[in-house]
């Protein structure tokens, strides 16, 4: 068994109870309230930065075409595709500016998760938090783009966007790397990044539905 498959294995449990979370749910459903999609569409912006300073720090380390490739097509995507889409939307969901600087402070719990892990962990670290953030949002994407509920249109693109072969395939590179992960680094290492990471999304997540 491949390291991310067996990465997989061991931490389900884990994965499942991420991507049964209230903000999971209530998107799924089609019930997540106005209100909680402009908290979410606030602070998932301000993690796309953090995304991409992660995997700017992957590229750099990257020794070899095929490890560095895959990653910057992913970097691509965060820094145009990504951000233009939120820049699209500014302005359709507003926060109330009082509410601003508290609803991103809770919500940098992720990424003060994963930018300490690679401080810590280097190139490794960094693209287990990955993994793991994408592994969920692949999955939870997947299962609710099936769903044929009314959902907001900014809402549906974005869920759309991480059902789509182009995020899938990024998935796949994430998960190629995990594979290439030699054995100087541990599995309980792998295992404490992975876990890690999907603890602070479901805490990111829950700045969104209160």
């Amino acid at each position: 068994m491949s390291r991310a498959a067996a990465l997989l294995e061991r931490q389900a449990e884990a994965l499942d109870a991420a991507c049964d979370i209230p903000f999971v749910r209530q998107v799924t459903e089609g019930t997540l309230a106005d209100e909680a999609l402009a908290r979410y569409l606030l602070v998932e912006e301000a993690f796309v930065l953090t995304a991409s300073r992660v995997l700017g720090r992957v590229v750099w380390e990257s020794p070899t075409w095929d490890e560095l490739l895959p990653h910057a097509r992913s970097l691509t995507n965060l820094v145009t595709d990504q951000r233009d889409y939120f820049a699209g939307l500014r302005g359709r969901h507003p926060v109330d500016p009082a509410d601003v600087d508290g609803v991103l402070s809770r919500g940098a719990v992720l990424a003060d998760v994963v930018l300490a892990q690679v401080a810590d962990g280097g190139r490794a670290a960094a693209v287990v938090g990955m993994y793991a953030a994408e592994t969920m949002y692949a999955r939870w994407c997947t299962a609710a783009a099936a769903v044929d509920v009314p959902r907001d249109p900014d809402l549906q693109a974005w869920v759309q966007l991480h059902a789509e072969p182009a995020f899938l395939g990024q998935v796949d590179a994430l998960r190629d790397d995990v594979d290439r992960i030699g054995p100087e680094v541990p599995d309980a290492d792998l295992d404490r990044w992975y876990s890690a990471v999907l603890d602070a999304e479901a805490q990111f997540h829950a700045v969104a539905v209160g």
